[in-house]
C-alpha cells in the first residue's frame, strides 16, 4: 500500500498563475424557495438536477440557460435523482414508482424493465454510450438487490447479483456509484456477514470483485471511475475517521490525506486524472473545503468568491476539468456554482 499525503500549507496560500472561473445560479433554500438538487455535469457544461418538491428534473445549460418539465424523477421522494451524459440523454426513476427511464434529449421519455421489483429499481450512473447502470432487485422477497447494466435502445440488459450467506441470512445490497466507458462499475454492498465493502465489476470479464477494500478499512466507498480505470472514494479506518483513497490496475490502492484534515473524501476523478476531492477543518464548527488533485498534489482549492468560509462542496467534476457543486453566501443562502479552471 502506497500512502500519498497532501501539505495543507499549499492550501492556505493563492495558487500561482491564472485563477479559474466561477459562474453561480440558484438553487433554493431561501425563504419562499424550494430546494434544487444537483446530481451532475456533463462534458459541455450542462448540470443536471431535479426539484426537491417534486422530484421535477431540469438542465441548466452554458449561459444560464435553464430547462424545465423534463420528467418527474422519484428524487423528490428520497431517489437518487436524474443522471446525464455528454448527449444530454438523461436517465433516472420515474415518480409514483414507475420505474426506471432514459430520455434522449428532446425526445419523450421511454421506460426500461430488467429487475423484478421495478419500484425498487435505481438508475445512479451512465456513460457516453448510453450505458445506464444501477441498483437492482434481484429478489425482492429475500432482500436481495444487486447491480445492474443496461443499454435499453439496443436491447442490451445485465443484471449482477452478489454473494450471499445461507437462509435465513440471505439477503444483501448493492449501490452503484459510477460506470466508466469500458462499462466497468464500481460502488459498495454488503451481507450478513460483509460489513459495507466496495465492489468492481468488468463486463468484458464478467468478473465481480466483491473484496475491493483499501487495506485496513473497517469500509470502502468508492465512488467514481475513470476510462483509465483509475477509483476514488473514500474508506473509514478503525477509529471511525473518514480518509480519501486512489486506486489504479498497476499501483493499486493508496491513501490520499492532506496534513491537518480531520476528515477527507475523494468524489471524483476525469480522464485526465484530475480527482476531485472535499476535506473537513478541524475549527467549530468545522468547515468543508473543496479541492482539485493532479499526481497527489493540489492543482486548485475551490472556493466561492463571497462565500461563507468551509461552505464550497463540490459534486463532481467532468473531462474539462469544470467542477459543479454548491456554496453559502455570506447571508446564508445557498446557491449552485460551476468552476472552470484557467486555461
Amino acid at each position: 500500500m502506497k500512502t500519498l499525503t497532501l501539505l495543507l500549507t499549499l492550501l492556505l496560500v493563492p495558487f500561482a498563475g491564472a485563477q479559474g472561473k466561477y459562474q453561480t445560479f440558484g438553487v433554493g433554500r431561501s425563504p419562499g424557495q424550494a430546494a434544487l438538487f444537483i446530481t451532475g455535469i456533463n462534458d459541455s457544461g450542462q448540470v443536471v438536477g431535479y426539484r426537491g418538491s417534486n422530484g421535477e428534473a431540469f438542465v441548466i445549460s452554458p449561459g444560464d440557460v435553464w430547462t424545465n418539465n423534463i420528467v418527474k424523477t422519484d428524487g423528490g421522494d428520497g431517489g437518487p435523482g436524474p443522471v446525464m451524459n455528454n448527449a444530454a440523454t438523461i436517465a433516472g426513476d420515474e415518480a409514483s414508482g414507475r420505474g426506471p427511464f432514459y430520455k434522449l434529449w428532446g425526445q419523450p421519455v421511454q421506460p426500461f424493465s430488467l429487475c423484478t421489483g421495478d419500484d425498487r429499481t435505481a438508475v445512479t450512473a451512465i456513460n457516453t454510450a448510453g450505458v445506464i447502470a444501477g441498483n437492482c432487485p434481484i429478489n425482492i422477497h429475500r432482500n436481495q438487490t444487486g447491480a445492474f447494466l443496461a443499454n435499453p435502445p439496443k436491447g442490451v440488459f445485465l443484471t449482477i447479483p452478489f454473494p450471499h450467506d445461507e437462509l435465513p441470512n440471505d439477503s444483501y445490497s448493492a449501490n452503484v456509484s459510477a460506470v466508466n466507458n469500458l462499462n466497468q462499475i464500481v460502488g459498495t454492498w454488503y451481507n450478513y456477514s460483509t460489513p459495507w465493502s466496495g465492489f468492481f465489476y468488468d463486463s468484458a470479464s464478467n468478473k465481480l470483485n466483491t473484496t475491493f477494500n483499501m487495506p485496513g478499512a473497517v469500509h470502502t466507498y468508492p465512488a467514481a471511475i475513470n476510462d483509465n480505470q483509475e477509483v476514488v472514494g473514500w474508506w473509514i479506518d478503525q477509529n471511525s475517521v473518514t480518509h480519501g483513497f486512489y486506486w489504479n490496475p498497476t499501483a493499486g490502492f493508496s491513501d490520499v490525506d492532506i496534513a491537518g484534515d480531520t476528515e477527507m473524501a475523494l468524489a471524483g476523478i476525469n480522464n485526465s486524472s484530475v480527482i476531485l476531492g472535499g476535506w473537513q477543518d478541524a475549527n467549530t464548527p468545522p468547515g468543508w473545503h473543496t479541492v482539485t488533485i493532479v499526481n497527489g498534489q493540489p492543482t486548485a482549492s475551490v472556493h466561492v468568491p463571497h462565500s461563507q468560509a468551509g461552505s464550497t462542496y463540490g459534486e463532481e467534476i467532468n473531462n474539462a476539468g469544470q467542477v459543479v457543486g454548491y456554496y453559502f453566501t455570506t447571508e446564508g443562502v445557498e446557491r449552485g456554482f460551476i468552476y472552470t479552471p484557467p486555461q
